[in-house]
């Protein structure tokens, strides 16, 4: 169903039940809002046959993306089926704050889905070019813990849900590695001017390098009993800050990318890219620490000095991502400057907290 599909009957039968109201919506008016890359979404304004506070002005509605090109890269990584399945079997069982989701509809067949949600406005998205406050990169710290904390362990229960696609096995890992050899070319290319050139050389052997980090993870994770679910692009464009009580602190959305993985990666790539890197280095111990302090305080068994490592470890997600993605979804001009700040930030990321070291990549 596309945003031009959605009438005021199909609306009010939504709302109705998840509100559990009478009131019909006699109106309405879409309008285009955020900059996703491989969602689209539509803040409907919505007139009512009565008034009444208990009947919201405005709702949201995500869809697949209008770019064939995106859309296809979507169904590729399943992207799709994983938000839908987030909100469906996930999102009651965490703590962190989401938009609340009045309705679901998913094509299995098709991959064509809608998630009408609340509207969280006033508040304004994070910008991943600018930046944000320690302060704030506080506040999303604090709903990681919410997120990492309830499924911290939980291992088989989270294979259940074959959505999430499990942990990768050995041919799995190699079909990543190969997918970043083939890509790496084209990233090299786009982002040769726009790249130091140091920044740009750690593409090539961290691609190569995915096996031993991602082995390194892995027995992390199972030193420590760590495996929990994972936003997996917890980054401040998928942020909104409020000022409550007209709306939350925090929420975080696009849900596409999450996963079976590691929380502190989570942190690592969101205060990788989140926080500029004088101010990262400034910063981030304390936020790993209060990070650290807020599993301990929910009941997770885990170490400050374990949770560091896992943080060191995480520091390549930001790169891995800025390469993969970089070349899978459609091209604009602020998707490749995001990218490129990506890139360039956690390379500097990586090089600080020493995770080029244990790759033997120290040189770079």
């Amino acid at each position: 169903m596309r945003p031009d599909e959605i009438d005021d009957d199909w609306l009010s039968s939504a709302l109705q039940s998840a509100l559990g109201v009478t009131a019909h919506v006699v109106g309405h008016d879409a309008t285009s809002i955020g900059t996703g890359q491989v969602g689209e979404n539509v803040r409907f304004r919505l007139r009512w046959d009565e008034a009444g506070d208990h009947l919201p002005a405005t709702i949201v509605g995500k869809f697949p993306s209008a770019s064939e090109v995106s859309r296809a890269a979507a169904v590729a990584m399943s992207t799709y089926v994983k938000e839908v399945g987030f909100y469906r079997d996930l999102q009651p069982k965490v703590g962190i704050r989401t938009p609340v989701v009045s309705a679901i509809e998913w094509d299995a067949a098709t991959h064509d889905f809608v998630l009408l949600m609340e509207d969280i406005a006033p508040a304004r998205a994070g910008d991943q070019l600018a930046g944000c406050s320690v302060a704030e990169a506080a506040l999303v710290i604090d709903q990681a813990v919410q997120l990492h904390a309830p499924t911290w362990g939980h291992l088989a229960e989270l294979e259940a849900h074959e959505w999430l696609g499990g942990l990768a096995d050995d041919e799995q890992i190699a079909f990543r590695t190969q997918l970043f050899e083939m890509l790496t070319p084209g990233f090299v290319d786009r982002f040769s001017s726009r790249l130091a050139a140091d920044d740009l050389a750690l593409a090539v052997p961290l691609g190569a390098a995915f096996p031993d980090w991602y082995t390194q993870v892995r027995a992390w994770a199972e030193r420590h009993g760590a495996w929990c679910a994972v936003h997996g692009d917890f980054r401040l464009d998928n942020i909104l800050f409020g000022e409550p009580p007209a709306s939350p602190a925090v929420t975080v959305v696009d849900w596409q990318t999450v996963s079976i993985g590691t929380g502190p990666a989570d942190v690592a790539y969101f205060c990788g890219a989140g926080l500029l890197p004088d101010q990262r280095v400034r910063a981030e111990h304390d936020l790993v620490a209060r990070y650290a302090g807020g599993l301990r305080s929910a009941g997770v068994d885990i170490t400050a000095e374990a949770v560091w490592e896992g943080y060191v470890l995480g520091s390549a997600t930001g790169y891995y991502m800025a390469v993969l993605a970089s070349q899978i979804v459609e091209q604009t001009e602020r998707g490749d400057e995001m990218f490129a700040v990506m890139a360039e930030r956690h390379a500097d990321q990586m090089r600080t907290v020493g995770l080029l070291d244990r790759l033997g990549l120290d040189r770079l």
